[in-house]
């Protein structure tokens, strides 16, 4: 077996440039007196606006909220040259065009509240993420007897949607058959039914979520999936932290899983086993609310999960299954922090094509700590920890984002088990006027994982030039190069086109010697690519269409990739 090379001085590096960014780095965040203006506004309006105190004016002045103003914006714009047109303009006619009462329900703010700006920016930003809207603006409309009227401006994006789909990458392929939507009849509830075969398993699955149940904060999301290996069934209900003044939440979380899982060596498969999980989990928190741009929470609940493995007909046999442990329980109490700080930058085309993007380059952080008991039903005694640290610096024409985690079982005899640490690095350079040179650095490694756990490289996971999972281990590196460009050619008012010229490198070793893949060194691979981003349907729409050549190895084909993702 080809020793390691250091993982700890990777991960050391990367904790290093986080502790350096939290002592030094700067961010120029778009504050609420600067917000971009709905672009509907008319001269006059905008004349008007312009008027208003900044907001450090309005609050020492006491100012309360006003009347709130929505403004709901349908798919297309028929005032707009290019949108007035009998095809446009029926689907509108079909299109429910969200609820005002579901964009009530995600303010932040209600009439007769004291007046503050980061209550808006922030309404602006959730509005945003919402998969229904294509953007959102929240600005003051009018200033008078002290209250400031306010103009919530939104447009909607397609929601339904009913068709087939196709992606291959790693040189396989992937087909689906589906019906959703993420918007029913304007609630802003969300239903799918998709059956799709991918190349472990076929699956007909029903999703629903909704985010206001019965008009309140609380958030119900529900999956079941009939596979032909098995079944998924989860339950997720919870009153978030919905908000940086969020002052308490409060959630459960069920599981019940039973699947045929493999493990990979080589990109084939070299064993097969059935596993069958059933976990939940009770949490609750509570917050100080918005102190100095921040806020912390202090959470706390109880984790449990079994899992239970066996062997499957059509294992390979060899080598011997799972030398290792199999079966476990853990079983836990846990006690958690979460630091969130408010410093977001707003920008258009890093990874997304012609939308507004809210980016967090403050600190967040988040831990939990908990002790797993025989006394409590766990297959042993042992510490659960779990962490994530994040970060960002900005300044003209560049953003970094930094990220950091770490998470397993610790054993009361000193031993790691099952432990997986890692970090990365995104980076983002404007050049070229609009567009964008892209890098990430990954790095992971993993300490005793457990049988079943493998980290994987291959098509599917980055290195887009190789089939899938063609290395496996317990240490994955990634170097991804990528010069993007955005186009402002909106094809038929309907799709952005964006393109990428890219390299990526990567390699994935170690892991016991029975499981272990071939050591092929670093691969790496060049590549081209094109995106096609809807600008009239919920996000998670950009296609992929790549074509990657691999530079090493005794690889020679050329791997071409069809994916959607969510971002470029």
């Amino acid at each position: 077996m080809t020793k390691a090379p250091p993982t700890r001085w990777t991960l050391t590096l990367g904790t290093l440039l986080l502790i350096l960014s939290l002592s030094t780095g700067r961010a120029e965040a778009t504050s609420p007196a600067t917000r971009t203006l709905p672009p509907v506004l008319t001269a006059e309006e905008r004349a008007a606006m312009a008027e208003i105190p900044e907001d450090e004016v309005l609050e020492d002045r006491g100012a309360i909220i006003g009347e709130v103003i929505l403004r709901r914006g349908d798919v297309f714009d028929p005032s707009r040259p290019g949108q007035d047109n009998f095809l446009f303009r029926t689907a509108n006619r079909l299109h429910v065009r969200t609820r005002e009462a579901t964009l009530e329900n995600k303010l932040l703010f209600e009439p007769g509240e004291p007046y503050l700006g980061r209550r808006l920016a922030e309404t602006e930003r959730s509005l945003r993420r919402l998969d229904y809207l294509y953007d959102a603006w929240v600005v003051p409309y009018r200033y008078r007897d002290g209250a400031v009227d306010i103009l919530v401006v939104t447009r909607d994006v397609w929601t339904l949607s009913v068709g087939a789909g196709f992606e291959r990458a790693g040189g396989e392929n992937t087909e689906s058959l589906s019906l959703s939507d993420s918007n029913f009849a304007g609630t802003g509830k969300f239903v799918d039914l998709k059956w799709e075969d991918d190349p472990e398993r076929s699956s007909y699955r029903l999703r629903f979520q909704d985010d206001a149940l019965l008009g309140s904060r609380v958030e119900l999301r529900l999956l079941f999936a009939d596979n032909s290996d098995g079944f998924r069934r989860t339950l997720d209900l919870e009153r978030p932290f919905y908000s940086f003044d969020t002052r308490w939440s409060a959630g459960t979380r069920i599981v019940d899983d039973d699947r045929i899982s493999r493990l990979y060596a080589d990109g084939d498969v070299i064993r097969v086993f059935r596993q069958e999980v059933d976990a939940w989990e009770v949490r609750a928190g509570l917050s100080s609310g918005y102190r100095n741009g921040r806020t912390h929470r202090f959470t706390t609940g109880w984790s449990f999960e079994e899992h239970t493995f066996s062997r499957h007909a059509e294992d390979p046999g060899r080598p011997r299954f799972f030398p290792r442990r199999i079966d476990r329980t853990i079983s836990y109490p846990w006690v958690g922090y979460e630091l969130a700080t408010d410093r977001f930058l707003e920008t258009r085309n890093l990874d997304q094509i012609g939308r507004t993007e809210d980016y967090n380059v403050g600190t967040q952080l988040a831990f939990r700590l908990g002790y797993s008991a025989e006394s409590w039903g766990a297959y042993k005694d042992q510490w659960i920890f779990g962490g994530q640290l994040r970060r960002g610096l900005s300044g003209p024409g560049f953003l970094v984002q930094m990220d950091l985690f770490a998470n397993g079982p610790y054993g009361t005899d000193g031993q790691e088990e099952d432990v997986h640490a890692g970090t990365s690095v995104e980076t983002f350079v404007r050049n070229f006027g609009r567009h964008q040179f892209y890098g990430l650095v990954e790095a992971e490694a993993g300490w005793t994982l457990d049988a079943e756990r493998q980290l994987l490289l291959g098509g599917e996971t980055g290195l887009r030039g190789y089939p899938r999972y063609i290395q496996t281990g317990d240490r994955r590196y990634l170097v991804t190069l990528e010069q993007r460009f955005y186009s402002d050619r909106h094809l038929f008012d309907l799709v952005y086109l964006g393109g990428a010229v890219f390299f990526d490198a990567g390699r994935a070793y170690g892991g016991p010697e029975r499981l272990a893949s071939r050591d092929l060194g670093w691969l790496k691979d060049v590549g081209v690519g094109l995106r096609l981003s809807s600008s009239r349907s919920s996000r998670g729409t950009m296609v992929h269409l790549d074509v990657a050549y691999p530079l090493d190895g005794d690889f020679d084909s050329i791997q071409w990739l069809v994916t959607t993702k969510e971002s470029f």
